[in-house]
């Protein structure tokens, strides 16, 4: 490096040199001086004109803040490439790829040599924290097999790493000398802030050195020239484009220079939620895209608070569609401490909202990657849905705390899309203004299998889901519905579908393949299918195993359940599966106490409940599924109410009907009774209980009885009371009262199921 041993004072009088203020304090010298001729960059730089441009599908961010180190991060990203593609992703954006002053640790925002890419022994490692050049050339070549375009994150505003040097302007020593391994790009004082022709620009991040992007020098290295950064990056290494960090921190005039000379995609990161007086200017100047900060921190607080009213302030989404990369989260937002971060419950509620609306999404790998199958299912989904849909002009058809809902008016291609987000805990609906008119509308989440029908004007009902989401459009394809019926013809019934038991759909019409019912199964072994008519002339589906497997297929094998039980069956033509459940107390006031087999509980198909009739001892029971723990219910809180798993429910010794409703989960234990003036309490509370006999499957009861009347009445409650309207030993509800001649000790039988009685005088 050649220095020049004078300064400049005014208008040139020469002064020996002499000694400086401190590092913050200096007096503002004209110092002369140059970088060695040797060291200038040759050349100009060209565009790439294969270079791949993205937009139709989407960014992924393919990095998080820290991730693994041992450079196995090239790799990692390789590997997802192709599966990546196949779900919509047209464009990668990769960490710094150059290395930093921590080196092995350096996450590339610390920049040192912007030429080493895991090739050369600095800053303590050979590789970078992500690999070596091998695997980073590996995987942008995958990459671009798969059509992907990569966006390599470029840092200009500083560096990290210089060795300290005497810094003639300053005059002191500052770490400012770069004598990079590669032997490229060697930097001094002399291209730092502040020098002696530019003293600041637009912004200093922390105390790193400050590049001089107005220096000769500095530009010809960075973009200018043949061997330039820009130019190595983009036509030898190949990359697509360029993510540009912290650029509040020099002229927005430095990346319309860089674009306007190599090319390539390119976006800004200018972390400020001000469109009006940050963002947009600075894309105006640029000419570059700038990630739509605004729009993101309008999300966060939306959602944060509750309050979807602040989706609707400025963004670069309303303000400049064509410029705004839209994002949920990123390695900034995602780190450090919180401040910024996204509420994770409505992570999928926001990716629904910038897959839906202009701009170009970016999806974070750590949403994608990180955060389970079922969200990363539900990203895809939603790409898929932009793909399909997202075309027009974005407008707001309704705004509240709690609800949004936003139309793109679509094009010749597309047909655009209703977003509709409900932030409630109830599902809602709203009238929609459509450009759809007397068509079918379709939920591409398939949150809703049923279609809706828009009138000729374009109206049509919408609805959302609770704390949910909803993207409807219209489509040309027909609404199916599957049978309303499935029956269940089997040996037990002499394989006749027309007199079999059918299970019935969960929703009409039944566009989920969804049913449920109960079947009586009279033999020891069982063997069925399901029909979706009363013949076997239609769909016949058996299982895909031996019998047993859950698993259904068309004509498949027969279905087995052992018997002689009741069962609910549930069956699922979408999923393609079946399982099968029976009832049972167990516990140590029932007859078995708590070994098996439980005591069994039948169907009751009039009053749709599950019961059983049998005498208790004082102790506990539970209900349980299929002679197995994997589902039980008990009473937690004693309220009545079942829960999964829940307490033990008390007893006391006597005889009881014992219900069991599954479909609100609510339980009783009864008893029959006899109440009346000529029982031993009158017509007064309580009744004289009755005792079960197994047996014989009746209610019986040795009492002393006076001339009067009674009848039998169940739980001691008027709902359920028998009496003899015709004298003729049959009962009836509501009856008249039954009489009693004459005084003395009876046997009394009562048989619930033929609802007939019976008096013997002892």
């Amino acid at each position: 490096m050649k220095i020049n041993n004078y300064i400049k004072i005014g208008l040139g009088s020469l002064v020996m040199l002499f000694t400086s203020c401190t590092n913050d304090e200096f007096t503002p010298l004209k110092v002369t001086e140059s970088n060695d001729a040797e060291d200038a960059p040759t050349g100009v730089a060209q565009a790439r004109t294969t270079a791949l441009s993205p937009g139709n599908g989407v960014m992924m961010q393919a990095f998080y803040w820290d991730v693994t180190e041992g450079g196995v991060w090239w790799d990692n990203v390789d590997s997802k490439l192709e599966s990546w593609a196949a779900n919509g992703v047209d464009a990668i954006w990769i960490p710094p790829i150059s290395k930093g002053q921590s080196g092995g640790f350096s996450m590339g925002y610390d920049p040192a040599d912007y030429f080493d890419f895991g090739d050369f022994q600095q800053h303590g490692t050979i590789e970078t924290r992500f690999g070596n050049r091998q695997e980073l050339e590996k995987m942008i070549g995958t990459a671009h097999e798969n059509e992907i375009a990569v966006i390599a994150d470029i840092v200009l505003n500083h560096n990290s790493g210089g060795e300290l040097e005497y810094n003639e302007f300053r005059q002191v020593e500052t770490y400012t000398l770069f004598q990079p391994s590669s032997g490229l790009f060697n930097r001094t004082w002399l291209n730092y802030l502040p020098n002696a022709v530019n003293l600041e620009d637009e912004g200093r991040f922390g105390g790193f050195p400050d590049l001089d992007l107005k220096n000769d020098y500095v530009m010809d290295w960075l973009w200018r020239s043949e061997e330039s950064v820009a130019n190595y990056y983009m036509n030898t290494l190949q990359i697509d484009g360029w993510r540009f960090d912290y650029v509040k921190g020099f002229s927005p005039e430095v990346i319309k220079q860089w674009i306007g000379t190599v090319g390539g995609y390119s976006v800004g990161e200018n972390f400020d939620g001000n469109v009006a007086d940050v963002v947009g200017p600075w894309v105006e100047a640029s000419g570059a895209n700038a990630f739509d900060f605004p729009n993101f921190f309008n999300m966060r607080n939306a959602f944060l608070n509750g309050n979807l009213n602040e989706l609707t302030k400025p963004s670069l989404i309303s303000t400049m569609p064509e410029k705004a990369v839209t994002f949920v989260g990123n390695h900034d937002t995602e780190s450090r401490d919180g401040s910024n971060e996204f509420p994770n419950e409505f992570e999928t509620h926001a990716y629904a909202y910038i897959m839906s609306a202009p701009g170009y999404p970016c999806v974070f790998y750590s949403h994608y990657e990180d955060s389970g199958e079922e969200q990363k299912e539900k990203i895809n989904q939603l790409i898929q849905i932009r793909s399909q849909l997202a075309a027009g002009d974005w407008s707001v058809n309704h705004v509240d705390n709690q609800e949004f809902i936003a139309i793109r008016g679509g094009d010749g291609q597309k047909p655009g899309l209703v977003l509709y987000i409900n932030l409630s805990d109830v599902e809602v609906s709203k009238e929609v203004q459509t450009h759809w008119s007397s068509a079918n509308i379709k939920d591409y989440t398939e949150e809703y299998k049923v279609f809706q029908n828009s009138d000729s004007s374009g109206l049509v009902v919408l609805k959302a889901p609770a704390m949910g989401y909803a993207i409807w459009a219209a489509t040309d394809d027909d609404q199916v519905a599957f049978s309303e019926e499935l029956f269940v013809p089997g040996d037990y019934q002499g394989w006749d579908p027309g007199s079999a038991n059918s299970l019935v759909a969960l929703e009409v019409p039944n566009l989920t393949g969804t049913y449920r019912g109960h079947v009586s199964l009279t033999n020891e072994s069982n063997e069925f299918k399901f029909t979706d008519a009363s013949n076997w002339d239609n769909g016949i589906y058996g299982d895909a195993g031996d019998g047993t497997s859950g698993s259904i297929e068309a004509p498949g094998n027969n279905l087995v359940l052992p018997g002689p039980l009741d069962y609910e069956i549930n069956v699922d033509l979408v999923n393609n599966s079946w399982s099968a459940y029976t009832w049972a107390i167990i516990g140590s006031g029932t007859p078995n106490g708590w070994d098996d087999p439980d005591t069994d509980m039948r169907y009751d198909f009039e009053r749709n409940v599950w019961t059983v009739t049998t005498n208790l001892t004082d102790g506990e029971l539970k209900f349980r599924a299929n002679n197995g723990w994997d589902v039980n219910l008990g009473d937690t809180g004693a309220d009545g109410i079942l829960d999964d798993g829940g307490d033990n429910i008390a007893v006391q010794a006597g005889s009881y009907q014992i219900d069991l409703n599954v479909a609100n989960n609510t339980f009783s234990l009864g008893n029959w009774g006899i109440i009346g003036s000529a029982t031993p309490n009158g017509w007064d509370d309580p009744d004289t209980n009755m005792n079960y006999d197994l047996a014989n499957g009746v209610w019986t009861i040795s009492v002393d009885l006076v001339p009067g009347e009674m009848k039998f009445r169940f739980s001691d409650n008027w709902d359920i009371n028998l009496g003899d309207t015709n004298v003729d030993g049959i009962l009836e509800q509501d009856g008249d009262n039954i009489s009693i001649a004459t005084a003395g000790n009876y046997t009394i039988i009562l048989n619930e199921e033929t609802n007939m009685y019976s008096f013997n005088l002892n």
